[in-house]
């Protein structure tokens, strides 16, 4: 059985803090928004903060002093991802400056849509463009919203405007737009929308249509340039086309996903990191080995499971793949475990550096191929269903 060590790489290019803002309500026809949160967290992972806005604590006020706050403690080294899942809508406009005739805003908890009434508590393009413009971080937005594509640049000031909706009736603007809005440009910015401006978003029982689409790329795809990731998204979806926009001075064909979310490896590692139960060490406590040495790999339960015990290698490629899952138990009592098993007949070989090495005991089976067997991308899914354990080791190959 060959054994793989892996050479971790640093980035060029290291960013300071890793801020998330992730905002969802189902106000106006209800929608599962609550699940694209959970999605959103897994995609981008640990090494975020995460600000959550859910349910009625999305309101338009909430959502204002969230970015605000953020404008005074991020700087240009960090990086700040928006999120936003409910409804998209637009205003008729009058105004020249807009394609299509119309402004358009997100709607929040607090908003008021009653026919005949005046429409208040939304957040339309004008001020949210201002909003990504008093952030100085690095910033990509994502919008899972109906007519979502142009959220992200300043437009009219013409307040005289109807809003398209309130079932089926027309209501009048509530609120005139503050000026300064139209003088506001937003830098280092990369949007993705999920639809385009005419275009009306969808949602499931399993979450928006969008965000399900874009973990489905992320989780099959392994680094990918943005520009990538929305040929890909598109293609997984039919009735509407999410597209991405950009300041002059990003590129969607120069931002890496591995730049903004987590990797299949991060995501894996994290997971296990948090289940650690079990004691793990090699023969002899041995933590480095030439090149062709046996390794010999050894850990302590708390009971048995010859079964369902797996010991897997994380990758530089962000994948990872099953090295044995067939370890030799014994009874065994010691360090307050009751049985030891082992992972026999391993060697070391290229390429040299420091790998980490997971034992990894679950409640069910995980589906494998044969021989050394690589676990498919969605293993992520499947173990956080699972009951499990862990330990891990360092284990680094070197020259003869």
């Amino acid at each position: 059985m060959k054994f793989i060590v892996l050479l971790t790489l640093l980035g060029s290019l290291v960013w300071g803090r890793h801020v998330a803002l992730l905002v969802e309500t189902s106000k106006g026809k209800p929608l599962y928004t609550e699940k694209d949160i959970v999605s959103m967290k897994r995609l981008l992972g640990d090494r975020y903060e995460f600000v959550v806005l859910g349910s009625n604590k999305a309101t338009s006020h909430n959502i204002r002093k969230a970015f605000k706050k953020l404008s005074k403690e991020l700087t240009s080294s960090d990086t700040f991802v928006f999120f936003y899942s409910g409804h998209g809508d637009r205003f008729d406009s009058g105004d020249s400056s807009e394609d299509d005739g119309s402004d358009d805003f997100l709607l929040t908890s607090d908003y008021n849509c009653k026919m005949g009434s005046r429409v208040v508590n939304v957040l339309v393009d004008d001020e949210l463009n201002y909003l990504y413009s008093i952030i100085k971080a690095r910033k990509v937005v994502l919008i899972d919203a109906c007519h979502s594509s142009s959220m992200d640049k300043a437009v009219s000031v013409n307040n005289s405007k109807h809003f398209k909706g309130c079932g089926g009736g027309l209501s009048v603007r509530g609120f005139e737009i503050d000026p300064k809005f139209t003088n506001a440009r937003a830098s280092n910015i990369l949007h993705f929308g999920a639809s385009n401006e005419d275009e009306s978003a969808l949602g499931s029982k399993n979450g928006g249509v969008f965000t399900l689409a874009l973990a489905k790329v992320l989780g099959s795809s392994g680094n990918i340039s943005f520009g990538e990731l929305e040929q890909r998204v598109q293609r997984q979806i039919k009735r509407f086309t999410p597209s991405i926009s950009y300041a002059s001075d990003i590129n969607k064909d120069r931002l890496y996903t591995k730049d903004i979310f987590a990797t299949p490896k991060e995501k894996l590692k994290s997971l296990l990191d948090r289940n650690i139960a079990m004691r793990v060490e090699t023969q002899e406590n041995i933590s480095s080995y030439p090149l062709g040495k046996r390794v010999d790999i050894k850990a302590y339960l708390n009971y048995k499971s010859n079964q369902n015990l797996y010991l897997i290698e994380l990758k530089e490629d962000d994948s990872y793949r099953v090295i044995s899952a067939q370890p030799h138990c014994l009874k065994y009592s010691k360090y307050g475990y009751t049985h030891r098993c082992g992972f026999r007949d391993l060697t070391a070989i290229e390429p040299l550096g420091v790998s980490q090495i997971y034992v990894v005991q679950s409640n069910k089976k995980l589906q494998t191929t044969k021989d050394i067997s690589v676990i498919p991308r969605n293993v992520m899914e499947r173990l956080e269903g699972m009951s499990i354990q862990s330990g891990s080791i360092a284990i680094e190959t070197s020259e003869k």
